[in-house]
């Protein structure tokens, strides 16, 4: 790990280290096999990651996994956002955050990820359109693992739903010039898996096995969680620039407005949307449902309440529109897989 001298007293320099694990660089080195092509797409998609942090004790690791599969370790406290222009390269990304955001843009829109949830992200090669901010030097830490996949090697190992998903994302005809993306925010079953992840440090030297896999273990939670979301290869809408935009202004009035949202058709009217056209669009552009989004915002509101403030469980609850304390401690255990009594004893990096 890259630790450059401190730019400022209590600053430091942390920089993205690729770590090789001891079977994979013998291999490497005997001819057996070939990491040129995953590796190096891998690197090319943008610079270097590297971030400014308050105190050396943080990490930003690359494994190489497989010829086929790379694995990114993020858990840095970071006092400024890393930015840049991402090349597309062929490769399926997921992309699972536990604290932090990642704000993804381009000419063809946006799309902004905060914790708990996974991004599926698509670019196509040669689709240079995109550029990434992450971290929120507001919050208070950047905590996130990322799956690399060689798109050609995933299709083969996937069937039935999860094929046609990943083939909706990563279709092979060649004509798709955006990058395509999926977000689903369910993703408590594997924050175990996420947080075993992020605490293995590299200093143990048996945790080459542990990582390689746990990152095994993720990918097929992934592909098994992404059945779910393969109904939506069937839709037949077509969002124009227009209703992207009407749905994004949604999206900003449902965040502004979650502890008493407007019902539906109010919100049609206000963005000149039909109600059902509405509806279906706003899955297909954000991966999840109106009412999904409310409550996954008013779940990321309460988690904040409970780690920086002193309110009670039953007063942050009705604070984020919740009339009973117990629907909101199950809807909360449901969402981060612990009681909010328990996520407030936790350390605020690993929520």
């Amino acid at each position: 790990m890259d630790t450059g001298a401190a730019r400022d007293v209590g600053q430091f320099e942390i920089a993205e280290t690729v770590l090789q694990g001891p079977s994979n660089a013998g291999a490497m080195r005997s001819g057996c096999i070939e990491p040129t092509d995953i590796l190096q797409r891998y690197l090319a998609t943008r610079p270097q990651l590297r971030f400014r942090v308050h105190a050396a004790a943080n990490r930003c690791d690359t494994y190489y996994v497989a010829p086929w599969l790379l694995m990114t370790v993020v858990d840095v406290g970071c006092v400024e956002r890393f930015e840049s222009a991402l090349s597309g390269q062929d490769i399926v990304e997921f992309h699972f955050r536990l604290s932090g955001s990642i704000e993804l843009v381009g000419s063809w829109g946006e799309v902004r990820v905060r914790e708990p949830a996974c991004l599926l992200w698509y670019q196509p090669k040669g689709c240079d359109d995109a550029s990434e901010l992450v971290g929120d030097p507001g919050r208070s830490r950047e905590s996130w693992v990322s799956l690399y996949c060689d798109r050609t090697t995933l299709l083969g190992m996937a069937d039935g739903a999860t094929h046609e998903l990943l083939d909706a994302i990563a279709g092979s005809e060649g004509i798709r010039s955006v990058p395509q993306f999926r977000i689903w925010p369910q993703i408590g079953m594997m924050i175990p898996v996420l947080r075993e992840i992020v605490r293995t440090r590299t200093e143990d030297p048996l945790h080459w096995m542990l990582t390689f896999a746990r990152a095994h273990e993720l990918l097929y939670m992934t592909l098994r969680s992404a059945e779910l979301l393969s109904g939506e290869r069937a839709s037949k809408v077509r969002l124009t620039a227009r209703d992207r935009k009407s749905l994004g202004l949604v999206r900003d009035l449902l965040a502004d407005q979650y502890v008493s949202p407007p019902a539906l058709v109010v919100l049609a009217r206000r963005v000149g949307m039909n109600p059902a056209r509405l509806c279906s669009g706003f899955r297909l552009q954000f991966g999840e449902s109106t009412s999904e989004f409310v409550r996954r915002r008013r779940m990321e509101v309460a988690r904040d309440l409970l780690q920086r403030s002193d309110m009670q469980v039953r007063q942050v609850a009705r604070s984020v529109g919740y009339s009973h304390h117990s629907t909101f401690t199950a809807a909360f255990a449901r969402h981060f897989g612990v009681a909010p009594k328990v996520l407030r004893r936790q350390p605020p990096a690993l929520n």
